[in-house]
């Protein structure tokens, strides 16, 4: 199923299969602004990131000792959500049951709310816990933003797009092992407002992922002019990734979490940079995605 929010700037199409928006159209510009899948290419277009973003080590984590087994970045990408179109938001809400007990022994609604003001897209998750005990969890977002390039032989060019940030400041990269899996330590990326966005970024770095307690904005800068402007909130960390090859976009992720380390504590509550939400209690947290 498919809900449609429109308003005179934008057309935001949003499934109920993981909560993931589908299109994001610029009404003003007469184009599209998410990805849309190539058969060559990354499959995804948009990601709800819960309870654990990206890899654990060895597949698995602990909870009171019991080991549990789990896919890359959680449950929900592979739920399909309660959908509600009203008031001019769409939700789609999440429940946990028998199958994510086995992997994910906790109860929880994982909701997710789009709301469009003017030529903004204003996304809000809702964590609430619903156990009797503290719900440990990691979250984040996915996009992927289409960009212009050029084919060249066997890959896609994405050279002459850029992000850049409020200010030049030492950039803090959370730094990934050979594989590109897994967390070995941080170190000075460089000093600078500006990113550059090409294919010898994603061979260098199969995902640059950014401290950025301290960073309000990152804005893609399109080589044809248009803009796209994550307000990424009080995510601690962004992480900026596309496909080394054919991919034709590139994903601005706010997250609260971490893949796992190389050294990675297995018990859930025990790993660095998770979240608690007490019992009977709500997380929320807001971003905007700005188009011009």
């Amino acid at each position: 199923m498919e809900a449609i929010l429109e308003n005179e700037y934008l057309r935001l199409k949003v499934k109920d299969q993981g909560g993931s928006m589908t299109s994001i159209f610029d009404k003003m510009k007469n184009e599209e602004c998410l990805y849309q899948p190539l058969t060559n290419s990354w499959q995804g277009q948009d990601i709800f990131i819960f309870p654990f973003i990206a890899r654990l080590k060895d597949g698995y984590y602990l909870h009171n000792g019991k080991k549990y087994e789990f896919k890359n970045h959680g449950l929900i990408r592979y739920m399909t959500g309660d959908m509600l179109s009203e008031n001019k938001r769409i939700i789609v809400s999440f429940k946990s049951n028998s199958e994510t007990i086995e992997r994910y022994p906790f109860n929880f609604e994982a909701n997710i709310i789009y709301e469009l003001i003017e030529n903004e897209i204003k996304i809000t998750y809702e964590i609430i816990n619903k156990s009797n005990e503290i719900l440990p969890f990691e979250l984040g977002a996915h996009p992927a933003f289409l960009v212009p390039g050029r084919l060249v032989n066997e890959y896609f060019e994405l050279k002459g797009n850029t992000i850049t940030i409020d200010k030049k400041r030492k950039l803090i990269q959370m730094e990934l092992e050979k594989t590109g899996s897994f967390i070995k330590g941080e170190r000075i990326l460089k000093e600078s407002n500006v990113i550059e966005v090409n294919r010898e970024l994603f061979l260098k770095e199969n995902t640059l992922i950014l401290k950025a307690s301290d960073i309000n904005e990152f804005e893609l800068n399109k080589i044809n002019g248009s803009k796209i402007t994550v307000k990424k909130g009080d995510a601690p960390f962004v992480a900026i990734w596309s496909d080394k090859a054919w991919g034709n976009y590139i994903c601005i992720e706010p997250w609260f979490g971490l893949p796992d380390y190389l050294d990675a504590n297995r018990e859930i509550t025990e790993k660095p940079y998770m979240n608690f939400v007490d019992v009977g209690s709500k997380f929320i947290y807001s971003y905007i995605i700005k188009v011009n």
